[in-house]
Parts: C-alpha cells; sequence; structure tokens
C-alpha cells in the first residue's frame, strides 16, 4: 500500500472517530429538556420559570397560571 493510501485511510478512520462522537453526544440529547425545563423554585415545581402550584402562606407571582 502506497504511502497516500494510508493517509486517505487514516483521513477517513479519523473522521469516523469524530462522527461517532458525535452521534453519541446526540443520542444523549432530550428535545424536551430544551424545550420544557422542569426545575424547582422555591417550595414550587416549575416549567419553563411558570410556577406550579400554590400554599396558603405563599402568594402566587403569577396569578394568570
Amino acid at each position: 500500500m502506497s504511502n497516500k493510501r494510508y493517509e486517505e485511510r487514516d483521513a477517513i478512520l479519523a473522521k469516523i472517530e469524530v462522527f461517532q462522537a458525535h452521534l453519541e453526544l446526540l443520542k444523549r440529547t432530550n428535545v424536551l429538556n430544551d424545550a420544557f425545563p422542569i426545575w424547582h423554585d422555591g417550595e414550587f415545581g416549575a416549567i419553563n420559570n411558570f410556577q406550579l402550584g400554590q400554599l396558603p402562606k405563599i402568594l402566587v407571582r403569577n396569578p394568570s397560571l
């Protein structure tokens, strides 16, 4: 095998390795986490920074919800 063939093979193998790493990253990506971040805000759960629920002694910040 000529030196040029080895270089071509090595370049292809390097690209395959990069694409495989990118594929693994995409497999772990959850679109719903980006679209609807679910978190907590003090005593309450929150989706997209909107408070879920209320307590008698704590006023709701966004009464329209």
